[in-house]
């Protein structure tokens, strides 16, 4: 029995991914500890895991971000609100989280992290042999610096990219200058716990630093590169056992196909932006709606529901994404992933909060419409649907990544480099 702590930032979207892989090491017999939000205290220790929450200055409910950070409203959409909330929700709280995760890995026999617990940088910065292996999962985008794939600049698949076409052509000045004030937000963070300066990008260090990087996704779903570590391994996704949502839902014709909808957990504060843009654009089509408003009360719609739509608080996605046709949601990871392993083609409305990654990436393999903003009209949207609903292509493509998802265990995956990675720091 080995001795392992798994930390993740404090959102859903990087939290639950962790808690799957924690059952399954207590599974096994592995002694755990959850380091992350106290919003997560409850769920982790139901798993049988051990639960330390990140120090009070720094533990942020997610579901009111806006009464946190205030100012995030005044950044647009992009690069700018990426930049910010690198700065302030990510950089900005290493100075707390790094001492606290130094006393909880100093008697432990393995680290897990999601790639964005940027806390483990100083940690990393170490030579291998001065401190514990450090297992990294990717629970977005794969983000780095490579010569096949731009970060940070225009959202390019790699086979359209000239061979002559430099980065520096593909950043401005105004997106150079995002670059540099994070750079300098995570000397600073690091600094203060009397760690170097960066030297390559933050995701850099996370990515081929790490001792093992394992993605959550399969290649179809990723730029390929040319120059990736060997220590990353695609992995897949992380199955989700099928249970029915004991939800009583009906329609009056169950034949329709149906269209689920939802804004996720962090940019659903304003329905306007989608959720209530789709429900009027697909009342009027020969289709069932099922909307989510992850938590939100259905009340902050405003409006009388279409007839032909349903809306929750809560749903259980493994068990309605295989019933649904199309899922329209605002790009986050984890849910897009859900959609390809279920085989539904996806029309996506997000370039906020490091979405523009996410939605590369649907482009790219071809598994999804993307609107190429935050606020789609209701036109937008009909038609994007219609174009999917009308043509076999997209249900055929999403179907091929499906199947290449379906060859994947990530969890075997998993077991595979824990104990690899156990063995080798006997």
């Amino acid at each position: 029995m080995a001795r392992i702590v798994l930390a993740a930032i404090a959102t859903p979207g990087h939290v639950f991914p962790i808690c799957s892989i924690a059952r399954h090491l207590i599974e096994q017999g592995h002694d755990v500890t959850i380091f992350s939000g106290s919003l997560f205290r409850q769920q982790s220790e139901a798993l049988g895991a051990s639960f330390v929450a990140f120090d009070s200055r720094v533990d942020v409910d997610y579901r009111y971000l806006e009464k946190n950070f205030p100012e995030r409203g005044q950044h647009p959409p992009g690069n700018a609100q990426t930049s910010f909330a690198l700065k302030q929700f990510f950089a900005g709280p290493i100075p707390v989280l790094y001492p606290q995760l130094q006393q909880l890995v100093a008697d432990t026999d393995l680290l897990i992290v999601d790639n964005t617990f940027y806390a483990v940088l100083p940690l990393l910065q170490k030579p291998a042999h001065e401190r514990i292996p450090v297992m990294v999962i990717g629970v977005s985008p794969l983000l780095l610096s490579s010569r096949d794939a731009i970060f940070w600049g225009a959202r390019i698949p790699p086979e359209l990219l000239p061979a002559d076409l430099k980065r520096e052509q593909l950043v401005d000045d105004e997106t150079q200058e995002l670059i540099a004030q994070v750079r300098e937000a995570f000397d600073t963070a690091l600094a203060a716990v009397n760690a170097p300066s960066l030297t390559q990008d933050h995701n850099d260090v996370i990515l081929k630093q790490s001792d093992r990087f394992l993605q959550l996704a399969t290649q179809s779903f990723e730029f390929p590169r040319d120059d990736l570590p060997e220590t990353v391994d695609f992995i897949g996704a992380l199955k989700v056992d099928v249970q029915d949502d004991k939800k009583e839902l009906e329609w009056p014709d169950e034949s329709l196909p149906l269209i689920l909808v939802t804004q996720g957990t962090l940019a659903n504060v304003d329905f306007n932006q989608l959720m209530i843009p789709a429900l009027r654009a697909l009342a009027n089509l020969p289709v069932r709606v099922l909307a989510v408003t992850a938590g939100r009360p259905a009340e902050m719609l405003g409006e009388s529901i279409p007839d032909n739509a349903r809306v929750v608080e809560y749903l259980n996605f493994e068990y309605w994404l295989p019933r649904s046709a199309i899922f329209i949601t605002n790009g986050g990871y984890g849910s897009l992933n859900a959609a390809i392993r279920h085989g539904v083609p996806m029309v996506v409305a997000g370039t906020g909060d490091g979405k523009l990654e996410a939605v590369a990436r649907v482009i790219w393999a071809r598994c999804g419409i993307s609107l190429n903003t935050d606020t789609p009209s209701e036109q937008q949207l009909c038609q994007a649907v219609t174009r999917i609903l009308s043509s076999p292509e997209w249900h055929q493509q999403a179907q091929k990544l499906k199947a290449d998802y379906a060859a994947h265990n990530a969890l075997e995956s998993i077991t595979f480099h824990v104990n690899e990675l156990l063995a080798q720091s006997v």
